[in-house]
This record gives structure tokens, C-alpha cells and sequence, in this order.
């Protein structure tokens, strides 16, 4: 092993850190250690990945070139994000409260007991115990 990857891709290794480290649960952005395995990867096992440093923008859309994925379904975007959003806060932190989800998410807390309300019905999370004194399991 040498050297000539961290000379080639310094940058990109430093933004694969960030990345694997960063997280705004507000704003969709999660963690994700998917660009720093793939610098590894190439390091360590040879594997031939491209190294892009514009994937690893929070903003960037992959799909740019897939004509199904142009439609334009802000809905259901949003709903998806407060679901990932709610089932990661509550992964972080069983006990968290619906005041607590509101404030990290930013969202009022008649729209994030609409949310866990519409995420209960779909049999993904529960709740152990009394509303004051309970926990939150996530269904698998």
C-alpha cells in the first residue's frame, strides 16, 4: 500500500469524513459513511470506485438522468422525510418526546403528532408504556 490515493484524493477523503460525521435532521441531511467505505475500499481492497467529490453534496441528485424520477411529487417527498426523520430521532433516543422531535425538526407539534399518529397506524413505531413515562420501540 502507498500513499498515491491520499495524494490523488485528499479532498476527497476530508469530505468522506465530514460526511460520515455530519448530520441536520431539520433540513433531510444525514450521516452517512458510504463515500469514506468507498475510499477504503480502493485503498484497502483495490476496488475501483469512482471518487466524486460532488456525490458527496448534501444537495446533489443522482437521479438526474432517470425519466421516472423527474415527476415532481413534493408530497410524498415530504412525508418520507418526516418519517426517516421521526424513526432516526427516535433510534437516537427512545424516550425523546414529541416536543422534543418538534423542536429538532423544526415543525410545529400538531404536525409531528399528525406524523407519528400516520407512522403508528402503519404498524412502524409504538409506544411502551404511558405517554409521560414510556419509551418508543421501532417495529422491524
Amino acid at each position: 500500500m502507498n500513499n498515491d490515493l491520499f495524494v490523488s484524493y485528499s479532498w476527497y477523503f476530508r469530505n468522506a469524513l465530514v460526511r460520515a460525521n455530519y448530520e441536520d435532521l431539520s433540513k433531510g441531511i444525514f450521516k452517512s459513511e458510504k463515500y469514506l467505505h468507498r475510499f477504503l475500499s480502493n485503498l484497502l481492497l483495490s476496488t475501483n470506485y469512482e471518487l466524486k467529490n460532488r456525490e458527496m453534496h448534501v444537495l446533489f441528485d443522482d437521479t438526474q438522468n432517470d425519466t421516472e424520477n423527474l415527476v415532481n411529487d413534493t408530497v410524498n417527498d415530504t412525508v418520507k422525510f418526516y418519517h426517516v426523520s421521526l424513526i432516526s430521532l427516535i433510534k437516537r433516543n427512545r424516550n425523546i418526546t414529541a416536543n422534543e422531535i418538534s423542536k429538532e425538526l423544526n415543525q410545529s407539534l400538531s404536525t409531528v403528532k399528525r406524523k407519528i399518529k400516520v407512522l403508528k397506524e402503519q404498524g412502524k413505531i409504538k409506544r411502551i408504556g404511558s405517554d409521560k413515562n414510556g419509551f418508543w420501540e421501532i417495529v422491524e
